[in-house]
């Protein structure tokens, strides 16, 4: 059996406890996964500590080859890690093979440029004094990453903090831990230094809540739930932090819409990576006027999509990450049929016409629930998976209120030929980020991300024209 160990100090470091990381398809055990604490972390953000001077003062030109050199194993790597993240979360390989590590790739190329073009600016007094800024790195930052999407997610994080000279402890969800251990070893490859990145391994209450508390780390960035970022946002002191916690974000079609193309995007935002994402359009508005149709046709298209061996590259939709959130996500189904919601695709129960390899694993069809209310509880709380709520609007006034009418604020997508009214909603949408007329995949790397709601601090936001 594999064995998933730390990375410290550029050394693979064992654990005194192991924890068994399961496949989310079938429930077999990938794996033993060191289980860190409090130790584990002080030798890893020591090491942080001792490595961040040196790597500060490198050139940025060699940073950024740095950078470079490990985007390029990550390419020459795809096939392996795509495999690792799909038997680890239940993703289709389609999907990691094809967008999700390519993306984590994509990252270190983008931040390797970004890395060079980051400059301090001047503010001239008066003739013989002047002002000015100098962008520099914080230090020790601690990297704490979610199960969902996890290697792209912990590039994401990676790449800018060490392009921009920080030296990090990257600490993944116990869920899904194996191809952070795969990026700590290719960082080394790469020609990183050691103590630069370190990952350590282990559950949120014991390596993740030393790691945030810890008196040498400078910054925190999180992703992940919203009780564990209140109580980071509670012990992290006056360290800066960056956190993206969830979202319930809606899709306002409009009668003008090209309804092809909305129903594809509709789709595509609430079951790609089954549904298990923080951008997920889980709140479809419909204007009435196209509601019976549109309805009528999603439904049909969710009861096509095809459920099974996240392995078999035909899968649309694998298994959800653990038995447990599958008992959460079925129970929301259950709850909104009890609210008086319309069932008319999936449903609570697994899937019967699995091949037996298959049977105990975490697999839920996709589901629509029509003529939901939005004060209803499963169209205003976040369920993580692959459930879409139909809901009917009346006109513009009444679709922005509804989509307002939640304490989340992370995206919108909006369908309707009348740029106008694109631009109208963009500025009233309570959302950190606006997408017109493409799917949310379309955002480019440069672009801002961040949130409006009860779970998000900023208020720059980013639109998708």
């Amino acid at each position: 059996m594999k064995k998933i160990n730390h990375w410290i100090n550029g050394k693979n470091v064992a654990g005194n406890d192991y924890f068994h990381t399961t496949n989310p398809a079938t429930g077999e055990v990938l794996a033993e996964v060191a289980s860190g604490g409090e130790a584990e972390v002080n030798q890893a953000v020591a090491a942080a500590k001792e490595a961040f001077p040196k790597w500060a003062n490198l050139p940025m030109k060699e940073r950024a080859r740095l950078m470079r050199r490990l985007g390029d194993l990550i390419d020459q790597n795809v096939p392996e890690i795509a495999a690792m993240e799909t038997a680890d979360t239940g993703l289709p390989i389609h999907q990691t093979k094809n967008v999700l590590i390519p993306r984590a790739s994509h990252n270190f190329e983008f931040f390797a440029e970004v890395c060079q073009q980051m400059n301090g600016k001047t503010y001239p007094v008066d003739d013989k004094m002047l002002n000015y800024t100098l962008v520099q790195p914080v230090g020790v930052c601690a990297l704490v990453s979610p199960w969902n999407v996890p290697f792209m997610t912990a590039t994401w994080k990676v790449a800018p903090c060490l392009a921009l000279g920080n030296t990090a402890v990257l600490k993944m969800s116990e869920l899904s831990p194996l191809t952070a251990d795969r990026l700590g070893e290719l960082a080394l490859e790469a020609g990183i230094p050691a103590g630069v990145l370190n990952v350590v391994q282990g559950y949120g209450a014991s390596a993740g809540d030393a790691l945030v508390r810890h008196h040498d780390v400078r910054a925190v960035s999180f992703t992940g739930g919203t009780a564990t970022g209140r109580n980071i946002m509670k012990n992290a002191g006056l360290k800066k932090y960056s956190m993206e916690l969830g979202g319930k974000s809606p899709v306002l079609i409009f009668e003008d819409a090209d309804i092809e193309r909305a129903l594809d995007a509709a789709l595509f935002t609430i079951f790609s990576i089954n549904g298990e994402r923080c951008t997920a359009g889980s709140r479809i508005f419909i204007q009435q006027s196209i509601y019976p149709e549109f309805v009528k046709r999603f439904a049909e298209r969710a009861n096509r999509l095809r459920v099974g061996d996240p392995t078999d590259p035909n899968t649309q939709v694998g298994a959800l990450i653990s038995q447990q959130h599958w008992e959460k996500v079925s129970g929301y189904i259950r709850l909104g049929i009890e609210e008086g919601a319309t069932l008319l695709a999936g449903g609570a129960e697994k899937p019967t016409d699995l091949p037996a390899h298959l049977r105990n694993g975490n697999f839920l069809r996709p589901t629509v629930l029509a003529d939901v209310d939005n004060r209803m509880r499963v169209a205003q709380e976040e369920i993580f998976g692959p459930v879409a709520c139909l809901l009917p609007f009346k006109d513009e006034a009444e679709g922005l209120r509804l989509a307002n009418d939640i304490e989340y604020g992370l995206a919108s997508y909006i369908w309707t030929q009348d740029i106008s009214k694109v631009l109208r909603l963009a500025r009233g949408i309570e959302a950190g980020m606006g997408v017109r007329q493409y799917p949310e995949r379309a955002r480019s790397a440069s672009a801002v991300w961040w949130g409006e709601g009860l779970r998000h601090r900023a208020r720059r936001r980013r639109i998708q024209l």
